[in-house]
């Protein structure tokens, strides 16, 4: 089977996930707070409850579960109802495991069906590997169109074990990140087909345009990717002369028609078709973090998932092996790294390292490897033995770090360099006896 050491590789990811997160120091059956809970929220007001516009079930579950669901600030009062700030893509891409827990549920009868009792927090988990195990084999069959075997499991070693998207794997699950992650590895993979192989090109575009509605319903600020397919050939798309204007008028109905159940929802809540859901959270495109967020020791990129700085130092080597695919990749990143950090809470809240870039590693998945293919076929043993302690130190000092972060020695949102620096390759730690070197509340 061609890709089958990918497969394989992916099949062992998934295992070592479920045992660290069964083997954490969290409560392993509280999942559905904060975030994860407003994405999933719809699901059960939807299919279990009936009650999307008020959503009155709520507040019993959540004192059911101990108050500790922390949706408050993500459920506004509109018209008399209550709008989920976040949108529905999410949900959409968890739904097949939602309804397997609920089929179980009500067969079964040993646990609630209220849609958040535990077989539903194992759904949640099973959703979660399944769509990170999904884009890892996407990249696979990507990456293996110009690589060999060998280079693309390096490649997707160094992806999972070396960057925070092993953390959204084992440790912060049910977020957007990893299902977007799937998505721009599709994304990718389109894109190249699109431009390099035989078939219908009005096909492929429509299929490029659905996944980009699908990118942006799960999370609106990724739409950005959509200058990779783009620019992918320098603005020369391969479509029929003749048939260009039709192609892309279909493809933009198809774009919308995704994104439609969005619409209708807020028009439901709010009166309004288009509704911008976070209240006073917005961007500050005047004043960017851009600094702060790849260097600094609260969130930055750099700092906590070191293999994005080697990825993108594989550009170079990108530039030689396949220079028409530098210019949309660098572009995208040069614009999703000054739009991200122009957020006004540039460091997005509880997480390990800088949770937004998660789904951008599918695309530095591109540059990491033909860095890692020009080392180990053109250069001297020197260069490839210095490369691989640079990969296995980066992957070690990830694994490590996304423990101390799950046993809450790396803060989830206060982080400093004095503190960084005193709890670095410790695996025991008195936060509370230096607490002040921790940003204040």
């Amino acid at each position: 089977m061609k890709y089958f050491s990918s497969r394989l590789l992916v099949g062992i990811f998934a295992l070592l996930s479920i045992v660290i997160f069964f083997n954490r120091g969290q409560d392993r059956h509280n999942q559905f707070v904060d975030d994860r809970c407003g994405y999933y929220l719809y699901l059960p007001a939807t299919f279990i409850y009936h009650d999307l516009q008020h959503l009155s079930f709520f507040d019993s579950v959540n004192g059911r579960y101990g108050n500790s669901m922390g949706m408050q600030y993500s459920l506004y009062p509109v018209n008399g109802n209550r709008l989920d700030k976040y949108t529905m893509g999410v949900a959409l891409f968890e739904a097949p495991f939602f309804f397997a827990a609920n089929a179980g549920c009500n067969v079964a009868r040993q646990y609630p069906a209220d849609g958040f009792s535990l077989p539903y927090q194992l759904a949640l988990l099973a959703s979660n590997l399944f769509w990170v195990c999904a884009g890892l084999l996407v990249l696979a069959t990507l990456l293996g169109r110009y690589y060999s075997k060998g280079v693309v499991l390096a490649t997707l070693t160094c992806v999972w074990l070396g960057t925070n998207l092993y953390c959204f794997t084992a440790f912060d699950i049910g977020m957007s990140h990893p299902i977007s992650f799937f998505l721009f590895s599709v994304l990718l993979l389109l894109s190249d087909s699109w431009y390099s192989t035989a078939g219908n090109k009005t096909v492929q575009c429509v299929l490029i345009a659905l996944c980009l509605g699908l990118i942006t319903l799960v999370r609106p600020v990724n739409i950005l990717v959509g200058i990779i397919p783009l620019l992918w050939n320098g603005l020369r798309l391969p479509l029929h002369p003749g048939r260009k204007v039709t192609s892309l008028l279909v493809a933009g109905c198809v774009f919308l028609l995704v994104l439609m159940p969005q619409l209708l929802y807020w028009h439901y809540i709010t009166g309004s078709y288009v509704c911008y859901s976070y209240g006073d959270e917005g961007f500050n495109f005047a004043a960017p973090h851009i600094a702060d967020g790849l260097f600094g020791f609260r969130k930055g990129w750099f700092v906590y998932t070191p293999m994005a700085a080697v990825a993108i130092a594989g550009l170079f080597s990108f530039r030689k092996s396949r220079p028409h695919v530098l210019l949309p990749v660098a572009v995208f990143l040069g614009v999703m790294i000054y739009v991200v950090f122009s957020w006004r809470e540039w460091w997005y809240g509880g997480s390990f390292g800088c949770r937004p870039m998660v789904e951008v590693l599918a695309v530095l998945a591109l540059p990491l490897a033909a860095l890692i293919n020009s080392v180990f076929t053109r250069r001297s043993r020197v260069v490839r033995f210095f490369l691989s302690c640079i990969l296995c130190l980066v992957i070690s000092l990830n694994v490590f770090q996304t423990y101390q972060y799950s046993m809450g020695l790396i803060h989830w949102d206060r982080m400093t360099g004095t503190y960084y620096r005193k709890v670095f390759g410790r695996v025991e730690f008195d936060r509370r006896a230096n607490e002040q070197y921790l940003l204040k509340k």
